[in-house]
């Protein structure tokens, strides 16, 4: 369990909580300032069924994460999560198990198009509240080479990612161009979680301004619209 240095509570004397293990949600929590107490999520993902819907699937994974950390935070805290997949066709590709699968994987999005759903959940335990929201972007992946997609692999950075890339790097740079959120295919849309901690009344303050060059990653992006020019207020 750690944190970014926060009060653990908020004006209201909640407890705010963030059900992760990702290093990447982490960053991104911490680059635009919004600092929640982290706790790893407990158990395996499940897999699958057959009669769900990708985006059933990834709004079930979320909140399977919420849920496995309820005995391991107060009793008034507020609990959030996150989980994305990428969809193919109709086929969800999760987490390579080994290198020879990512190479595989990368090779059947070459050159392609995919979804990426990330969902988010929030549960509030003290008022017995849940929130869902999920967020689709469409992704066109650029036509790499087999030397460039096995020299990637071998950094071993596809490992640990749906889909077996990031977005975000810079040395592979897999993806051409996106139709939608772009920290959404990161792991987490920052504009639906502060849509939520304003549902939720929870504020704090983002320089939309300062990052103005990241929302602009985003395809029409809301953050960058006149109404937002100077800041986003939303409050922990």
């Amino acid at each position: 369990m750690d944190s970014f240095h926060m009060d653990e509570k908020n004006k209201q004397g909640k407890t705010i909580v963030f059900a992760t293990s990702s290093p990447r949600r982490k960053q991104m929590l911490h680059q635009f300032g919004l600092d929640f107490r982290f706790v790893d999520p407990i158990g395996d993902e499940r897999i699958k069924h057959g009669n769900e819907s990708p985006l059933e699937y990834v709004q079930s994974l979320a909140t399977q994460k919420a849920r496995s950390v309820f005995d391991a935070v107060p009793k008034n805290a507020i609990i959030f999560a996150a989980d994305t997949v990428v969809v193919l066709g109709d086929r969800v590709i999760g987490k390579p198990i080994n290198r020879t699968e990512a190479e595989e994987t990368l090779k059947n999005l070459s050159g392609s198009h995919h979804q990426v759903i990330t969902a988010i959940c929030v549960f509030d335990m003290a008022k017995d509240v849940y929130l869902e929201e999920a967020v689709t972007t469409k992704v066109h992946m650029r036509d790499y080479g087999h030397g460039e997609m096995r020299s990637y692999v071998e950094t071993g950075d596809p490992m640990d990612k749906a889909g077996s890339y990031a977005i975000q790097n810079d040395f592979f740079n897999p993806v051409e161009a996106i139709e939608g959120c772009y920290f959404s295919v990161v792991g987490l849309p920052i504009c639906t979680l502060l849509k939520i901690l304003t549902q939720l009344k929870l504020k704090t303050i983002i320089d939309v301004e300062k990052h103005k060059r990241d929302f602009s990653k985003c395809t029409g992006c809301l953050m960058l619209s006149p109404l937002n020019k100077s800041q986003i207020i939303t409050e922990l």
